[in-house]
C-alpha cells in the first residue's frame, strides 16, 4: 500500500514538473514569437517611412523643377514684352522723325532697291537688333537683303541710325558684321534661334 502511494505521489510530481516545464516553454515560445512579430512590424514600419521620405523627396524635386520652369518662362515673357515695347517706341520715334526732310539726315543714305530680288526678301530679323517693326521700316526704305546691309559704310550706318533715331545702335549691335556672315551663307546663334522659331515677332 505504501509503495502504491509513493508511486502515485512520484507520478503526480512528474506530471506537475512536466506541466510547469511545458508552461515555461510555451511562455518562452510566445515571447520569441512576439519578438519576431515586433521585428517584422518594425521592419515594415521602416520600409513605409522610407517610402514616405522618397515620395517627399520626389515631390520636392518636382516642385523645384516646376518652379524653375515657371521662372524661365516668366523671364522669357518679360524679355519678349520689353523687346516689343522697345520696338513700338522705336517705331513711334521713327515716324515722328520721318516727318522732317529725309534729305537733311546726317550721314550717307545707303543704296536701295525698288523691290526684293526675285520677289523674296531676306529675313532681316535674323540680325540681332532687328525686330519686325525695324524690318518693316528697312523694307520701306528699299533694304531687303543681307548683302545690302553688309555693304554699308560707317556713313551709311550713321544715316540709318539717324533715320531710325537709334543713336549708334547699328554699329554697336554690329548689324553689318552679322549681315556679312549671313549673306555668305553662314549663321549666328541668334539667327538659328529665329529660324527655329524661338523668337516671337508677332
Amino acid at each position: 500500500m505504501d509503495k502504491l502511494l509513493t508511486l502515485a505521489t512520484e507520478m503526480i510530481l512528474c506530471l506537475l514538473i512536466a506541466a510547469i516545464i511545458g508552461a515555461i516553454i510555451g511562455y518562452l515560445l510566445g515571447k520569441i514569437s512576439k519578438c519576431d512579430d515586433k521585428d517584422e512590424l518594425n521592419a515594415q514600419l521602416r520600409g513605409q517611412t522610407q517610402k514616405l521620405h522618397d515620395y517627399e523627396n520626389e515631390d520636392s524635386k518636382n516642385f523645384v523643377a516646376t518652379a524653375e520652369t515657371a521662372e524661365n518662362e516668366e523671364s522669357k515673357l518679360s524679355a519678349s514684352l520689353q523687346e516689343q515695347k522697345d520696338q513700338e517706341k522705336a517705331s513711334e520715334l521713327m515716324q515722328a522723325f520721318q516727318k522732317t526732310n529725309i534729305e537733311n539726315i546726317d550721314g550717307e543714305r545707303p543704296q536701295i532697291l525698288p523691290a526684293p530680288r526675285n520677289g523674296f526678301p531676306d529675313d532681316l530679323k535674323e540680325i540681332s537688333g532687328i525686330g519686325l517693326k525695324i524690318e518693316e521700316a528697312l523694307n520701306e526704305l528699299g533694304i531687303f537683303h543681307f548683302d545690302q546691309i553688309a555693304a554699308w559704310t560707317s556713313e551709311n550706318a550713321k544715316w540709318i541710325d539717324n533715320y531710325l533715331v537709334f543713336k549708334g545702335r547699328v554699329l554697336r549691335e554690329d548689324w553689318i558684321g552679322q549681315a556679312k556672315l549671313l549673306a555668305a551663307g553662314g549663321s549666328t546663334e541668334f539667327s538659328r534661334k529665329v529660324k527655329r522659331g524661338d523668337k516671337d515677332y508677332r
